[in-house]
């Protein structure tokens, strides 16, 4: 089977970026035909859903043909298990990795180790196009799985200290005054939390480069990043299925990662909507094979840009992401929990008793944990998770945890894991939901405080 040549480390470094517009879409053209017609012959769930829709790949003869396929999301992959993955792969030579189930439901994504690379040099282009080297002093603020993702390059040469979801606030500090860090990438949430604490103490850690990724970066927490660290965020738009969607350039415009991922922002029946009109983010992975992903909806609101940059980088441009509205819970105490936090309490026993989740918390103390139970349910693993629950919040916090039998969608499509029930406006630092993040609200909250349309 004729596949995709994949992109050396110079050419997803640095020559890919320069390639006029012209050659760039005859690429994404070409590479996806080869892409459909594989997941066509291999993948059971692609044959079985085109079939069923009456379409065949050589019926896509562009991009501009994709509206025609069905799209695929989180439920479908999850629902399909090895129908998803190419039936010629050994399972046993996959590389692993699990989204956070920031939408309540996380999977695992497979990969050939080629493809893992590529995915990993994805983020890698972002941050060396905004200046940072592998000799740096790098900090990343992961998960304790995803810090063990390295490339063998990174891992022989780069100067590298990771900062870990159960971290407190002091030893996050120290870990970045002991290593000296030069530069600092992570989950989006916690840098806003570390930068506040920073500012709390009257002080500043100036950075070369702050890369934030994984939530929307919201004005204020924009703000407080570069007050603490004292340069501008150049915020990574991605998914760990995917890698890099789209990343901000010097100039701060958002780049489209044209030559891995072909992006469609469409209304909810999968078409296409006018450039600079918002929508829905659909990706396909043009160089994924073991578990392709094809129209796959990340339920995440944008909008192409009808600007230009002048940065150099031809790559297309979209607009500041809207999705990915995350809410901070207050403890007793008046400290604000990252949603991340929360999405990590299982680390420490090396899997999740939950295949589904969400937490809604009806007081400052008062805080119930909705779960559907794995088939291999370990009800000692779910009680550990409720202590590091607690631990967080304040030994007297109520934590309660109810099984359910599926945690409810929002209007919008989504199922939250956040959801406050405390009255914004008795709230100080960020309200959990402003207008802006509204997507992320359960249907009887926004009720509640008038944000459904009469």
């Amino acid at each position: 089977m004729t596949r995709n040549p994949f992109p050396n480390l110079y050419a997803t470094l640095v020559g890919n970026l320069r390639k006029p517009a012209e050659v760039l879409a005859e690429q994404r053209a070409r590479q996806l035909g080869i892409l459909l017609r594989h997941a066509y012959e291999n993948v059971p769930l692609y044959r079985s859903l085109w079939d069923a829709a009456g379409v065949r790949p050589d019926d896509i003869r562009s991009p501009a043909d994709l509206p025609r396929l069905p799209m695929i999301d989180k439920e479908c992959i999850v629902a399909a298990g090895n129908d998803a993955v190419d039936r010629n792969v050994d399972p046993a030579s996959l590389d692993e990795m699990s989204t956070s189930g920031t939408s309540g439901r996380a999977i695992t994504m497979r990969r050939e180790i080629r493809e893992m690379r590529l995915v990993r040099r994805s983020y890698l282009r972002s941050l060396f196009y905004n200046g940072a080297r592998p000799w740096h002093r790098n900090v990343t603020m992961a998960s304790t799985w995803l810090s063990k993702k390295k490339g063998l390059f990174i891992g022989l040469v780069a100067k590298t200290r990771h900062i870990y979801p159960k971290d407190t606030l002091d030893q996050q500090i120290n870990t970045l005054r002991e290593f000296k860090a030069r530069n600092l990438m992570g989950q989006t949430g916690g840098l806003y939390l570390l930068a506040r604490e920073i500012l709390r103490r009257g002080e500043t850690f100036p950075l070369k480069l702050l890369a934030p990724t994984g939530a929307t970066l919201m004005p204020q927490m924009r703000q407080a990043m570069r007050d603490a660290f004292q340069t501008e965020p150049r915020d990574l738009y991605g998914a760990v299925e995917l890698g890099a969607i789209a990343w901000q350039c010097k100039r701060g415009s958002y780049h489209i990662d044209a030559d891995r991922t072909l992006v469609e922002i469409v209304d909810s029946d999968g078409n296409p909507v006018p450039s600079g009109e918002t929508g829905q983010v659909v990706c396909t992975t043009l160089h994924g094979y073991a578990l392709p992903l094809i129209r796959y909806r990340l339920r995440d609101v944008a909008s192409f840009s009808n600007q230009t940059c002048e940065c150099g980088i031809r790559f297309p441009l979209m607009n500041a992401p809207q999705g990915r509205i995350n809410d901070f819970l207050p403890t007793p105490t008046g400290e604000l929990v990252s949603p991340h936090y929360l999405y990590h309490i299982f680390d420490h026993v090396g899997g999740s008793p939950v295949k589904e989740w969400r937490i809604i918390q009806h007081a400052p103390d008062r805080l119930t944990y909705e779960y559907v139970p794995e088939d291999d349910f370990n009800s000692s693993a779910l009680e550990g998770g409720m202590n590091v629950i607690r631990e967080r919040f304040g030994a007297g916090v109520n934590v309660r945890a109810v099984k359910v039998e599926s945690v409810p969608m929002t209007p919008n499509g989504k199922r939250t894991c956040i959801v406050s029930e405390l009255d914004p406006n008795a709230i100080g630092g960020m309200r959990p939901w402003d207008i802006e993040a509204q997507a992320g609200m359960s249907h009887d909250l926004a009720d509640k405080y008038g944000m459904i349309a009469k």
